[in-house]
């Protein structure tokens, strides 16, 4: 909870400026170098120090033509601290120099010349320089300590994620036990099975939120449910020669979501588990995904003996799937026969073509 609660934060301070940015990037780690990658970092901060210092410029000439009159060094001060936040100090420092130079060889009297009309002008100028200078050496410091903040809050967060990670497999580990000590008493197995599926679910997204050191706070459902169907097919009883094959939609979704059509899986294969291959020596769990993220389809089928009757399934079993379907606005269509069973969970009823999609054979 705590770390959910701290990346929501993380999220809706990105969120206002992902689309300037780039997606994951918040205002306050923005650097042009990034944004440059193919780029000399001097070539690009020099750039970026000329293209401050040119709409300083501009917008002195715009208000000069408005409110003339305005004090020389007036527009540097904003300019010179934007270089330097997003270009480091070598860009404001370059800001500062050429927009000194520039207010007092143009703006100055008398203009076009070094000189000064009114001798009194020379200390004042000579401040508003030793001014812009502090000012990039204020804008760096605060620079540096933004981002040694988020790269100590990155670290907590890694190490609290990691602490929860263990804690899932440590009661990962005590289910497995578990079940392998009742492995004789197939209703306390199938119990366990559901339960270390949900564990499961809840510990494998946390390994996918990840893209490389970013966090995205999404997660690519097809590598995802790959593994979890993996997941679930190792913890299958052994008696029971069944294998799982996916077939997902290539898209993904964010973390909450994700983490229900997970739960969701979970019940419906381990239901399958339980009902679907009584008498049979092995079978097929068909999971399929299709659509995009507004509007997807939801597919598990199995080639088991079927039932008749959802309540011969498990009433506890079926309210958790429409629960957890509820959850995401979709609805729940079963269907039943010799054949096998089939489970249709979406936001629509009718199949949709999936683009890219990854099929996983077992």
């Amino acid at each position: 909870m705590i770390v959910a609660s701290l990346r929501n934060l993380q999220a809706g301070v990105r969120k206002p400026f992902s689309q300037f940015f780039g997606s994951g990037r918040s205002l306050a780690t923005y650097n042009i170098e990034a944004a440059f990658p193919s780029f000399s970092p001097v070539l690009v901060q020099v750039a970026f120090a000329l293209l401050c210092t040119v709409s300083g410029i501009s917008l002195r000439w715009v208000l000069d033509f408005l409110w003339s009159g305005a004090g020389p060094f007036a527009l540097m001060v904003p300019f010179v601290l934007l270089a330097t936040l997003f270009g480091k100090w070598q860009s404001g420092l370059l800001t500062a120099v050429l927009s000194s130079l520039y207010a007092w060889y143009y703006v100055l009297p008398l203009n076009g010349s070094l000189a000064f009309e009114d001798p009194s002008d020379g200390p004042r100028v000579i401040v508003n320089i030793l001014a812009a200078f502090f000012v990039v050496a204020l804008a760096e410091l605060f620079r540096r300590t933004m981002w040694q903040a988020l790269a100590d809050r990155e670290m907590l967060l890694r190490e609290i994620e990691h602490r929860v990670q263990n804690n899932f497999a440590s009661v990962a580990s005590l289910l497995r036990f578990q079940m392998r000590e009742h492995a004789e008493d197939e209703t306390i197995m199938y119990a366990l099975q559901a339960a270390l599926g949900r564990v499961e679910s809840y510990a494998t997204v946390n390994s996918f939120l990840y893209r490389g050191d970013r966090y995205t706070g999404t997660v690519h459902l097809p590598a995802y449910l790959a593994e979890l169907c993996g997941n679930l097919e190792k913890s299958a009883p052994v008696d029971k020669g069944v294998s799982i094959r996916t077939e997902i939609a290539d898209f993904t979704w964010e973390r909450d979501s994700t983490i229900v059509v997970g739960l969701l899986i979970n019940e419906l294969v381990t239901n399958a588990y339980k009902h679907a291959f009584t008498g049979r020596p092995s079978g097929v769990i068909q999971v399929s995904m299709q659509g995009t993220n507004k509007a997807w389809m939801l597919e598990v089928s199995d080639d088991g003996v079927g039932f008749t009757g959802l309540t011969e399934r498990g009433s506890l079993g079926v309210k958790l799937i429409s629960t957890l379907a509820s959850q995401l606005g979709a609805q729940v269509e079963v269907s039943s026969d010799e054949n096998g069973t089939r489970y249709i969970i979406g936001t629509r009823s009718e199949p949709m073509v999936a683009e890219g999609a990854t099929a996983r054979p077992s």
